[in-house]
């Protein structure tokens, strides 16, 4: 498994510890599983082994998320609410079934003014409009967050090059698709789906020097589920200046990277069902043990190999 943390001091900057952000990704098993993991998806990155996890600074401008509610108005939906609250609710039989057959009655009156009303403009030329009964139903969720994360990488020596390129070029490998049988373009009748990824923030300090601490992630910020990238743009030149150090190393690379989530934003806390209030109880869980084998060896290597000085040359 790649690690990798940059810069060198991440998590231990400033006197309450830099917060930082952890890039883990998977194997990509399907459209919605990670490879070697056959629990929910809110659970399915604690089992599938991970093939990098990169440790970075939180860029400015990154922390911003949003939710979207997907509705329509629609004509006559006022009124098949009302004959189904009818047809549900608590009064008796005959009461329910007179407000079914008012509603719908009401609804085909409805629609016969509004189409007379067309045919004639008997209803309009009097100042009145035939009530459409138009109601914002909810269409369920059909949008899949985005968050774009903009680094810029000033390396100081040849050996933090070095990490920056490795970083880069995993994460440039969890963009791109592979081939089915690995044999080529030509040969391989499909592309296999690029790497899962999980992005998740974590408090600095407590001695606990680069990504591989972990242990105390940040639940005062909203999390972010299961992504893939959608977009990864870098720049070696960003200041319009072509600008290397003595091996060839540029001296700033800018690196923009987007995820989008592969997993519906849902309501766990209003919702009913064994099933649902498990699955919450599941996944708290799971956030609150974040600390993994794997990056509490990176803390013991994080520790013995303080960050390099020097010029590279």
């Amino acid at each position: 498994m790649f690690l990798a943390d940059f810069p060198p001091t991440l998590g231990f900057e400033a006197n309450a510890g830099q917060h930082y952000m952890i890039i883990n990704s998977y194997e990509s098993k399907n459209a919605i599983s990670s490879g070697g993991s056959t629990l929910p998806a809110p659970l399915q990155a604690s089992t599938a082994p991970k093939l990098s996890s990169i440790g970075l600074y939180i860029p400015a401008g990154a922390l911003t998320t949003s939710f979207t509610g997907n509705y329509e108005a629609k004509e006559g939906a006022a009124l098949a609410a009302r004959g189904m609250n009818a047809i549900t609710g608590d009064q008796g039989f005959f009461a329910k079934l007179g407000d079914v057959f008012n509603a719908a009655g009401q609804k085909a009156f409805s629609g016969a003014a509004m189409k007379a009303d067309q045919a004639t403009g008997f209803f309009s030329a009097q100042g009145k409009t035939p009530n459409n009964h138009m109601a914002l139903v909810y269409r369920g969720p059909n949008t899949f967050r985005q968050h774009t994360f903009a680094f810029k990488f000033f390396p100081k020596n040849a050996a933090e090059s070095e990490t920056v390129r490795k970083i880069v070029e995993e994460l440039r490998f969890g963009t791109l698709p592979r081939m089915s049988g690995g044999k080529g373009q030509i040969s391989d009748p499909f592309f296999k789906s690029p790497r899962h990824h999980t992005i998740n923030f974590y408090k600095g300090g407590s001695g606990a020097g680069g990504a591989g601490g972990g242990t105390m992630q940040n639940s005062k910020l909203f999390t972010i589920g299961k992504s893939v990238i959608t977009n990864l743009v870098l720049n070696y030149d960003p200041q319009s200046v072509v600008s290397f150090h003595n091996d060839g190393s540029p001296v700033q690379i800018d690196m923009t990277i987007t995820f989008q989530e592969i997993e519906l934003q849902i309501n766990t806390k209003d919702s009913t069902g064994n099933g649902r209030d498990a699955l919450a109880t599941a996944t708290a869980q799971n956030q609150s043990s974040s600390q993994t084998t794997s990056e509490q060896q990176r803390v013991a290597q994080d520790i013995q190999a303080p960050p390099p000085t020097g010029v590279p040359s």
